[in-house]
C-alpha cells in the first residue's frame, strides 16, 4: 500500500514570514525595491511619449465638370419667369389699300382702236387705164392706206374683262397680305410661349425633376412655330411685291415704301 508524502508547504511559509520580520527589524529604514541580480543598475525606465497618429495626405479635388445641358433653340438661357406682351401687327384698311393699288394701274387707252397701215404699188404698161386708176394717174402708182376698225361691243367686253381680272388679282393679293399678317401674329405668340415652356423644361431637366425627353419635345414645338413664322414673313413679302408689280413705274416705289411701313 502506497503512503502519501507529508506536505511541508506550511513549514516553508512560516520560515519565510519569520525571515521577513527579522529583516524589517534589522533595517528600520524605508522600504526599497528589491533588485534582481540580472537587472542592470544604470538602466533608466522608458518614458511613454504621446505621438500623434499618422495623417492621410488629402487628394486634389476632381476637375469641375458641369452636367450636360440640352440647349434651347435660341441659346442656353433658362429665364422662364417673364413672358413679353403680345405685339400685334398694325390694323390695315383693306379697302384703302385696294383702291390705292387700283389707282396705280398703268393708264388705260381712251379708245379701243387698232390702226393698221397697208402699202400698195401698181405698174401699168402702155398707159392703159386700170379699174383701180380712177384718177387717171400714170403707169407708176404707190400708196399707203390706214385701216381703223370701229369701236365695237366686243372690244368693250375685252377691256372690261381685263380690268376685272386685274382688280381680282389686286383683291386676292390684299387678302393674302392680311392673312399673312394674322399668321405672323399667331406664330410670334406661339414662339414666345414655346420658348418659355422650353426654358422651364430645361431647368427641370437640370434639377433632375424631368427627363431630357421632355425638353426635346418642347424644342421640336418651338422649331415648328419658328417655321410657321418664317412662312408668314415670306407670304407677306410675296403679297407686297405682287401689289407693287401692278403699279406703274412712277408710283411703284411710293406704294412699296408704304406697304413696308405698315407690315413691319
Amino acid at each position: 500500500m502506497r503512503r502519501n508524502k507529508p506536505d511541508h508547504c506550511p513549514v516553508l511559509q512560516l520560515a519565510t514570514a519569520v525571515g521577513l520580520m527579522v529583516a524589517m527589524a534589522v533595517c528600520p529604514g524605508p522600504a526599497r525595491a528589491f533588485d534582481l541580480p540580472w537587472q542592470q543598475k544604470n538602466e533608466k525606465p522608458l518614458a511613454l511619449v504621446d505621438e500623434p497618429p499618422p495623417q492621410r495626405e488629402e487628394a486634389p479635388p476632381p476637375p469641375e465638370i458641369r452636367p450636360f445641358e440640352i440647349p434651347t433653340l435660341r441659346g442656353n438661357k433658362r429665364d422662364f419667369h417673364y413672358t413679353p406682351p403680345v405685339k400685334l401687327s398694325r390694323q390695315i384698311d383693306a379697302d384703302a389699300v385696294f383702291h390705292m393699288v387700283v389707282n396705280c394701274f398703268p393708264e388705260r387707252p381712251q379708245w379701243g382702236l387698232e390702226v393698221k397701215a397697208v402699202a400698195g404699188a401698181r405698174y401699168t404698161e402702155n398707159n392703159t387705164i386700170s379699174t383701180f386708176d380712177t384718177a387717171g394717174l400714170s403707169r407708176y402708182y404707190a400708196g399707203i392706206v390706214a385701216e381703223m376698225p370701229l369701236y365695237s361691243a366686243e372690244e368693250q367686253f375685252r377691256i372690261r374683262e381685263a380690268e376685272t381680272k386685274r382688280r381680282g388679282e389686286a383683291a386676292a393679293n390684299v387678302a393674302a397680305l392680311l392673312k399673312a399678317l394674322a399668321d405672323r401674329d399667331r406664330a410670334l405668340r406661339m414662339v414666345g410661349i414655346g420658348e418659355k415652356v422650353e426654358a422651364r423644361s430645361q431647368y427641370r431637366v437640370h434639377e433632375g425633376i424631368a427627363p431630357a425627353e421632355e425638353q426635346i419635345g418642347y424644342l421640336k414645338d418651338v422649331a415648328g412655330s419658328v417655321g410657321d413664322l418664317d412662312a408668314a414673313n415670306a407670304t407677306i413679302v410675296a403679297a407686297r411685291l405682287a401689289l407693287v408689280g401692278q403699279c406703274r413705274d412712277e408710283v411703284a416705289e411710293t406704294v412699296n415704301d408704304y406697304l413696308k411701313a405698315v407690315t413691319r
